[in-house]
């Protein structure tokens, strides 16, 4: 923190008149603000940040100045020191700006081993607060547990689940792995099943119930134990969830899907690709067909893998499920659990080393080699497999308690796929296009009960494409002699609309 930086937030507030993750304000022209905690305490568990004092937010953020400088330091010195666990140690800076005397107060993110910082008076539970765009929320309970448990180091998929026992597992998936593990590890194959089983956290410590990580990847039925850990499936008729279709329905397609791990990535894979939008290209020089998905199918593997894998399997977010929302202008994959640990969105996809919050699953996983096949090459594979198609990269995004990744389509319409066959092998027109342009027909049909114009037709359709919806909608329909023209004279016209040709 120096003055240039101190200066460019001033210039930011006066100009946007706004505060930020990591930039507050606050009042204190007659008196120290006693309602500063919850910032200290929300900086120190989120991503650190500068709290200026002297600008009053509730007056449009005038710069009031501060009463007294020196005795404003002490005051919060002491509340860092004295109510706040663990002690925040802030540094100052005071600063002059439009003839007003302001001290500017750093707050740096506490270690990951000492969070939650809370307000001691306030206790754990009411005291601990977040960081939420440009206010400080209080903690919920899981965000407690989850530093509480990443600290204690508690493993939540060695939990025992004790209404199981391996008769529960498969047996052939288990007599594999065993097979493949004694060929790989000669060490192990020294001892017996039992043990084997045990020590590579199938079973728990007692070799009487199967853990977490044993049920989710060799269990006949996961779902009998655990009901919420299963994947919901949805095709949304539009760009957001409320939006309903042309019959009034709230999915084109949903789907529950249960199993092991692998079982549930393979059955999401497979849902995915039968809703996508598919074209069709025609290589000129052999004539060779190939159907190029809506988007990379080998990208969303690796994002819908990360999400089953890296999920909080933790008794608070049991009841949570995971999300795969297809949406008109992209998917979205939704899992509980943020970021684990240390774990920050700018290192995703990078060099540094990154902690697994399942990291039994993740090694059975790898020793199978089912799922995972490298480790850490998950992120870079979506990046690059988006670009190879043009696409947007995939967007990461951790909210309060889930973590989503959001892939964003080009997004290949019925009129780019119309275009694209007619070009290259007009008379292979796909059927999917052919029924959603006579769906088109109908609804035209309908909607033209009163005269619309064209522009009023493309808005309904929420097409785009002039020349589209022109060819094989509106001039289709004329010829059929389902519309006529409201201005027979002049079918040209600027003005011209179009009815059922019974009005």
């Amino acid at each position: 923190m120096n003055q240039k930086d101190i200066l460019g937030k001033l210039e930011f507030i006066d100009k946007f008149k706004t505060e930020t993750v990591n930039l507050e304000t606050k009042a204190a022209k007659t008196d120290y603000p006693k309602k500063c905690y919850d910032t200290i305490s929300s900086f120190s568990n989120k991503y650190g940040g500068i709290i200026i004092f002297g600008i009053d937010e509730e007056n449009d953020f005038e710069i009031t100045g501060v009463y007294d400088i020196n005795d404003l330091q002490k005051q919060i010195s002491s509340l860092c020191s004295d109510s706040m666990e663990p002690t925040v140690r802030p540094d100052f800076l005071p600063i002059e700006y439009k003839g007003k005397k302001l001290l500017a107060v750093e707050i740096q993110e506490m270690l990951q081993s000492k969070k939650p910082c809370y307000y001691k008076p306030k206790g754990l539970i009411k005291g601990s607060y977040t960081r939420v765009e440009d206010r400080d929320d209080v903690m919920t309970n899981y965000e407690i547990y989850a530093l509480q448990s990443y600290n204690d180091g508690i493993r939540e998929d060695l939990r025992p689940n004790k209404r199981a026992t391996i008769e529960d597992l498969d047996a052939t998936q288990l007599e594999e792995y065993l097979k493949k593990i004694k060929q790989e590890k000669p060490n192990f194959s020294k001892n017996n099943e039992e043990k084997i089983l045990r020590l590579s956290g199938i079973m728990d410590n007692g070799s009487i119930y199967p853990t977490l990580a044993g049920t989710m990847i060799f269990g006949e039925y996961p779902q009998a134990f655990y009901p919420q850990l299963f994947v919901a499936c949805a095709v949304i008729p539009g760009n957001e969830i409320g939006e309903v279709g042309e019959i009034g329905q709230r999915f084109d397609d949903n789907k529950r899907i249960e199993g092991t791990i692998e079982q549930m990535l393979e059955e999401t894979l497979i849902f995915l690709r039968k809703n996508m939008r598919t074209k069709v290209i025609i290589d000129p020089k052999t004539g060779k067909r190939e159907n190029v998905t809506e988007y990379s199918m080998l990208a969303l593997r690796e994002a819908i893998a990360n999400a089953l894998i890296h999920r909080d399997y933790s008794v608070q977010t049991e009841s949570a499920f995971i999300e795969v929302y297809m949406y008109n202008d992209r998917i979205v994959i939704q899992n509980p659990g943020a970021l684990y640990g240390m774990n920050k969105l700018e290192k995703l996809g990078t060099d540094s080393i990154m902690e697994s919050r399942n990291s039994t699953i993740v090694r059975i996983l790898e020793e199978k080699g089912a799922v995972i096949e490298n480790r850490h090459s998950g992120i870079p594979t979506m990046r690059r497999e988006m670009r190879k198609m043009n696409l947007p990269e995939p967007e990461f995004v951790e909210e309060r308690g889930a973590f989503k990744v959001i892939f964003r389509n080009s997004v290949i319409t019925d009129e780019q796929v119309s275009e694209q066959v007619s070009e290259q092998v007009s008379e292979q027109v796909s059927e999917q296009v052919m029924n959603r342009i006579d769906n088109y027909k109908r609804l035209v049909t309908n909607f033209c009960i009163e005269e619309k114009s064209a522009k009023e037709i493309r808005e309904f359709l929420k097409l785009s494409s002039r020349n589209y919806v022109n060819t094989n909608i509106i001039k289709p329909l004329l010829e059929e002699g389902i519309l006529r023209y409201t201005n027979e004279k002049s079918v040209n016209a600027s003005n011209q609309k179009y009815i059922v040709k019974n009005k």
